[in-house]
């Protein structure tokens, strides 16, 4: 299959890693920096195309008149959109465009994505802030997890002095119904990744991963939470960008008290004038502890950073913590915090638009077996789908009968439409896809069962 990315930034740099350990897959990137380009041929066995994705001797060149897809993922909208159209005069199968905004189109006008030959877009901000409204409406949430399946999500949640899971085994959960249709897939305890079992004991300060169908599994955080009315939240949110002015907005639909920290007068005075009036907006800097305790970090329920700075974001939630918030929130960009701020104990939830961006692309072109989120909290272990062939050993045998590895957990399996949380009796089906939590050596013995 030979694969074109337009862009070698971040976010095609990710995308070509990934891809490339793919066997099948022949990759051309083109971009028009050499720089980007070389730091990707030292890196990457993949073909590069310097120029112009607007020109159709450069795209020639990349050999688009073979190409089956197109990631058109570049920083420039104009440009993605464009390469997506030219790309379709050579019947390139799927176009997958990155966009900024949904201004571009209009329904209304017959000016839609399949006029510029796209059949599937993303917009790296919105996805972005999808991911940061579900934590922020959920407080006991720190991790959320979307598959290929639209209809299966996980989430993590922590274990706190006053939760009712504190002491419970997941089988004592009062609500048989529920237990059946969700499945407790990982346990994060005192950094040891541990794959519970019915009678196992929930302690405080564990992290729970619970998998299942999107309506249960907001079910069981109504029961783990108690939080029956989202509304009464104080959210402070640091940063005067594009990010902060819609989060702010889509959380005072909801009801919300939101509080904003611009770092600049400029910026402080350009949200004041497009928030609703009464919404309190302070000048200062997000690291500044007296400008913190002015917001009211103490008492807020969430404090979130969306700064472009991505140091400044770390300690500025580092700092929030310190103070007292309930559970902070760091969005950050450049890739080499995708590994460290999941580590980072102080910080609950950590956001990286890039590995978001990665993911989402991926959910879209579905093409079997993937990583589809990052690591873990705190361990070493992917969330990854396999897809059941019609050569695997698994076929039409039950999974309490198939010698999977222990160190892996299959945490759903997608039946067409249907989300299962699998037990020792589900029998697999070919075509099944299997979402899992593996470490990277169950994902090697693994291997042989998806063939």
């Amino acid at each position: 299959m030979k694969i074109l990315i337009i862009g070698a930034g971040e976010l095609g740099q990710m995308l070509a890693e990934r891809l490339r350990s793919m066997e099948a897959n022949d990759l051309t990137i083109v971009d028009s920096s050499e720089e980007e380009l070389k730091q990707i041929q030292d890196n990457l066995d993949v073909m590069t195309t310097q120029g112009d994705a607007t020109n159709v001797a450069i795209m020639k060149q990349a050999g688009i008149q073979h190409t089956d897809i197109l990631l058109a993922v570049s920083g420039d909208q104009a440009s993605n959109m464009l390469a997506c159209q030219m790309a379709k005069k050579f019947h390139v199968k799927e176009c997958i465009c990155r966009t900024y905004s949904n201004d571009a189109f209009s329904e209304e006008d017959g000016i839609t994505p399949e006029l510029y030959g796209i059949d599937k877009s993303f917009s790296s901000p919105a996805e972005t802030l999808r991911h940061m409204l579900y934590v922020l409406r959920h407080q006991l949430v720190i991790e959320h997890v979307e598959f290929s399946n639209p209809d299966a999500t996980m989430v993590t949640i922590v274990i706190d002095e006053d939760s009712p899971l504190k002491g419970l085994k997941p089988q004592d959960i009062p609500d048989k119904e529920l237990l059946s249709h969700i499945r407790f897939a990982a346990l994060v305890h005192y950094r040891k990744i541990v794959f519970p079992h019915g009678d196992t004991t929930l302690r405080e300060g564990d992290m729970v991963y619970i998998a299942g169908r999107q309506d249960y599994v907001e079910r069981f955080l109504q029961y783990a939470s108690g939080e029956k009315d989202i509304r009464r939240k104080l959210i402070i949110i640091g940063g005067s960008n594009r990010m902060a002015d819609v989060l702010a907005h889509a959380l005072i639909n909801e009801g919300m008290e939101v509080r904003i920290i611009a770092p600049t007068k400029e910026g402080g005075e350009k949200m004041l004038d497009q928030l609703p009036e009464g919404t309190r907006v302070l000048i200062g800097s997000t690291t500044d502890k007296a400008t913190l305790l002015e917001a009211g970090v103490k008492e807020c329920d969430v404090y979130v950073n969306t700064e472009q700075n991505d140091e400044n974001t770390i300690l500025s939630c580092i700092l929030a913590k310190r103070l007292g918030c309930k559970k902070v929130v760091a969005v950050t960009h450049k890739p080499e915090y995708i590994s460290i701020v999941p580590t980072m104990s102080v910080i609950d939830c950590g956001f990286n638009s890039t590995i978001i961006s990665v993911n989402t692309v991926f959910r879209l072109l579905q093409l079997g077996n993937f990583n589809i989120d990052t690591r873990l909290r705190s361990v070493n272990a992917n969330y990854t789908e396999f897809t059941i062939g019609p050569k695997s050993p698994l076929v039409n045998r039950l999974l309490k009968d198939c010698g999977l590895p222990k160190n892996a957990v299959l945490a759903m399996v997608f039946r067409g439409k249907e989300v299962i949380a699998p037990s020792g009796t589900t029998k697999f089906q070919e075509g099944d896809i299997i979402a899992a939590i593996v470490t990277p050596e169950a994902e090697k013995d693994l291997k042989p069962f998806f063939p």
